[in-house]
């Protein structure tokens, strides 16, 4: 069934800076339906969209060993494509034409895995903090080279996988997952990914896409 339609947690370090980056999206997270901060607003089914920025460098330390990775940034979104959703003009701006409308009957967001763009990143500041976020995205130019993600890739739907959370998961998008209303109505462990969940995703989409020669999905 797949799924239809914030900077990442982890150690401190420096925002990522603000402006235009090129970037490879490496994963797709169901997160359920998520609880509203605000009472005049009903809870919304969500999920975590990830890139790459190959261009920015971070020097990590795993297993002993010093690694040269990535950057990467995220942004949750409710699942729709409304036209007063925040996803709709993203993904419209991202692939460079607005969606038909066999499309905006059922998108699978599996595409997104693979797809390259350009990144408007913004800083915003709260509570004595800078955050960087993601604005907006638009396809590359036409003399730039789509890039692989350098990472696993990872696609995540609970219509597919039900509330068996990968471990290769982040953490803090697996706190998300559990306090989702799916995972609270159940009160279901997390017992590990079902069987054949790592070889079912890691590269699965980066081999099934089809590009368009200029609509990355």
């Amino acid at each position: 069934m797949g799924l239809m339609a914030s900077d990442s947690g982890g150690t401190k370090i420096e925002p990522t800076p603000a402006g235009t980056h090129h970037g490879v999206c490496y994963g797709v997270i169901d997160i359920g339906t998520q609880p509203s901060n605000n009472p005049q607003y009903a809870d919304t089914h969500r999920c975590i969209i990830m890139w790459e920025l190959p261009q920015l460098r971070l020097e990590i330390e795993k297993d002993g060993e010093k690694l040269d990775k990535p950057r990467v940034i995220s942004r949750e979104l409710t699942i729709s494509l409304s036209e007063k959703s925040h996803m709709r003009p993203l993904l419209e701006s991202w692939r460079g034409r607005p969606f038909n409308m066999e499309e905006l009957v059922a998108f699978d967001l599996a595409n997104l895995v693979g797809a390259n763009c350009l990144l408007n990143v913004i800083h915003k500041d709260s509570n004595g903090k800078t955050w960087a976020n993601v604005a907006a995205a638009s396809p590359l130019l036409s003399n730039m080279e789509k890039l692989k993600p350098e990472n696993d890739t990872i696609f995540f739907s609970m219509d597919d996988h039900g509330l068996l959370v990968p471990e290769n998961i982040p953490e803090w998008i697996q706190n998300k997952i559990m306090n989702s209303r799916e995972w609270n109505e159940t009160g279901q462990q997390n017992d590990g990914p079902p069987p054949g969940w790592e070889e079912e995703v890691q590269g699965k989409y980066l081999d099934t896409i089809v590009y368009e020669e200029d609509i990355p999905f």
